[in-house]
């Protein structure tokens, strides 16, 4: 029996298993990407500064009431052949070209820009890949071809069951863009992949600290993103247009957006990714990898509040416990809030008393910027990238002001709300915050780097 286990401690080693999971003491960013209405990782930084917008009119109108979105310029030939793409959602190839962006940035693959260095030990990187919903609408595609009618107009379901190809599971499954990610750059470590409405982006960020924090993993890949209004405009917009949370602003797509604005009427619907490549710090180092951020706090939780409006007080907790330090027993100071702040009635107001809950008196000395007002809410993709933009702002010095704000809410008239023009500040910490339906709330606390 002894001999036995001996055996398998040995060849497990030998393929590169490490048993002994080992905590990382600090937690740092070395590679991001992200693809949004505004352009790629520094267009989108770039047009933020210059108070651009990714927002526009649909053409021709596909809803009732709203038909303006935030779309991306995503096309999958550019990336894969038709061989490649058999068994690829559009979200699962946007997955993999996020996933090799950020860790091409982060220089831990090989030479053709696909696979891991063999230096990497793939046991020990974790892929976090997940989206609010996900490519289940290639359901649709499939109940299409099953109830198809031939020539004659008749539809003949049995037949029709046929036509459906062996991809087509493949290409609906929620967990594809987690599973081919990782088979695209050969990882074997920890999956995680789960939907956790509009904080997902920021929740997989979250989760991939967690385990490189504890020791599950070396490295982590962690992406958020969302692309339904791609082949599904229709009913992409439907779906919340129908729950009345939408903006209506449509012949002004550019100004729709306009989060803490006293006339905000709903949020805008946007497409896009974010992907970051989590790591200890030793491990980086010891690599020479170059480091953009330090992970200082994290937290998440469902607040079981209710189904729409989230609860500030559970909020406030979340917030206050990524604020923690458990080495001084006192909270760290946040110099910027990069808001959730959808730019709806309800939403910006119970983000703003979740601030006030945390912070007190000192909220008004905190700038706080909301991205949406340029880029709309990208849902799952939108945590995701709003960290990446706080990373962008803490080594540049520049925090990205927010859009449309003309004439902010009387609620909200004492707070240092970044208007105008972006900020230029030196700031060592930004908090990032994600809320979503079902009261999924999602908290990062990222530090600029320093040895």
């Amino acid at each position: 029996m002894f001999v036995s286990i001996a055996i398998m401690l040995e060849r497990a080693r030998a393929r590169g298993l490490e048993l002994e999971r080992k905590p990382a003491e600090r937690v740092v960013v070395t590679g991001y990407y992200q693809l949004t209405p505004l352009g790629n990782t520094e267009e989108t930084f770039q047009g933020l500064l210059e108070g651009k917008s990714g927002i526009k009119k649909l053409d021709p109108p596909i809803n009732s009431r709203t038909n303006i979105a935030g779309l991306i310029e995503f096309d999958p030939n550019e990336y894969f052949s038709d061989i490649e793409q058999r068994p690829m959602a559009e979200e699962t190839a946007m997955a993999i070209v996020g996933a090799r962006g950020a860790a091409t940035m982060a220089q831990i693959l090989d030479s053709d820009q696909k696979n891991l260095l063999p230096s990497i030990n793939r046991t020990r990187v974790a892929m976090c890949v997940s989206s609010g919903i996900g490519p289940t609408h290639n359901l649709i595609e499939v109940s299409d071809t099953i109830h198809r009618k031939d020539k004659e107009g008749n539809e003949d379901i049995i037949r029709g069951s046929r036509r459906v190809s062996s991809y087509g599971g493949l290409r609906s499954f929620p967990e594809q863009p987690n599973a081919q990610t990782a088979i695209a750059l050969k990882t074997s470590g920890w999956p995680i992949s789960s939907a956790e409405a509009c904080a997902t982006g920021l929740s997989a960020i979250v989760e991939a600290v967690r385990l490189v924090k504890e020791g599950y993993a070396d490295v982590a890949v962690a992406i958020g993103l969302e692309q339904i209004l791609k082949k599904h405009q229709e009913i992409g917009i439907g779906i919340f247009a129908g729950m009345h949370v939408l903006s209506t602003r449509n012949d002004e797509p550019e100004k729709a957006s306009r989060p803490f604005d006293k006339d905000r009427d709903g949020f805008v619907e946007s497409c896009g990714i974010g992907a970051v490549i989590i790591e200890s710090e030793e491990h980086a180092r010891k690599r020479g990898a170059k480091i953009y951020a330090e992970v200082l706090g994290f937290d998440k939780s469902i607040d079981g509040h209710d189904l729409t409006e989230a609860d500030p007080e559970r909020i406030a907790d979340s917030i206050t416990q990524a604020l923690y330090d458990p080495k001084t027993k006192t909270v760290r100071q946040v110099d910027a809030i990069f808001a959730h702040a959808t730019s709806t009635r309800v939403g910006d107001r119970v983000e703003i008393q979740a601030f006030r809950n945390a912070f007190a008196d000192e909220l008004p000395n905190i700038p706080i910027t909301a991205i949406k007002s340029n880029l709309g809410h990208l849902m799952g993709g939108a945590g995701a990238v709003n960290a990446i933009v706080a990373i962008q702002s803490l080594n540049a010095g520049k925090i990205p002001h927010i859009l449309n704000l003309k004439n902010p809410d009387e609620e909200f008239s004492d707070l240092n709300l970044v208007r105008n023009q972006p900020l230029e500040k030196q700031i060592n910490t930004a908090l990032v915050t994600a809320y979503g339906f079902g009261g999924h709330n999602a908290v990062l606390l990222l530090g600029k780097y320093d040895n």
